[in-house]
């Protein structure tokens, strides 16, 4: 806050602005931080979540800024219930669906069931992850091209948070070959109903 409140003193407007971004950074590298200190820790709540409605409202919060982002559920219908943490899968998708944008111009979501499994696909335009940095790419503080400048780079941070999120529920993260660029796979497990064994869909 005390920082926000100087940067309105800044005169200059290009300074202004990228002192916003700077702080937009910070606060975004603090909240991944801290829910992932939760999730290795264990703390995250749990509650019954409709995980397709929570894909569908990131996907409209960035269409709302006329981000390129599209959504295809091929035929898939109902919900997906999940049992987690309603921010923690928020973050999930955000982190996914930015990264997209940022290097690969385009978030390409898709939305699949699995072997009672809830399958979140994200594809983008970019230049793709090679098989041989994508393990390296989900862990802390990595970054494919380290050359990059702050309008396209970062702390490193944001798949090694999705992966911390997505164990926490467990589930599992794979880095592949979109048709013209990198493709992030998410599989979370579906609730089972502990009555009949079955999972919801």
């Amino acid at each position: 806050t005390r920082l926000r409140l100087r940067v309105d003193q800044i005169p200059d407007d290009a300074e202004r602005q990228r002192a916003v971004v700077d702080i937009s950074d910070m606060i975004r590298l603090l909240d991944d931080a801290l829910v992932a200190s939760r999730a290795g820790a264990g703390e995250l709540p749990q509650e019954l979540i409709a995980f397709d409605e929570v894909v569908r409202a990131e996907i409209d919060d960035r269409r709302n800024q006329h981000a390129p982002v599209r959504l295809d559920r091929a035929g898939e219908s109902g919900e997906l219930l999940l049992l987690g943490d309603r921010l923690a899968l928020r973050r999930i998708i955000a982190n996914l669906i930015d990264n997209a944008l940022k290097y690969g111009r385009v978030a390409d979501v898709a939305l699949r069931t699995e072997a009672a499994h809830a399958v979140l696909i994200v594809d983008d335009e970019g230049p793709g992850i090679p098989p041989d940095k994508r393990n390296a790419m989900l862990e802390p503080f990595t970054r494919m091209d380290m050359s990059r400048n702050r309008s396209t780079g970062g702390a490193g941070l944001g798949l090694a948070v999705v992966r911390t999120l997505v164990e926490a529920h467990g589930g599992s993260i794979e880095i592949a070959d979109a048709p013209s660029g990198a493709r992030i796979i998410v599989r979370l497990p579906l609730f089972q109903d502990s009555a009949d064994g079955q999972s919801h869909a």
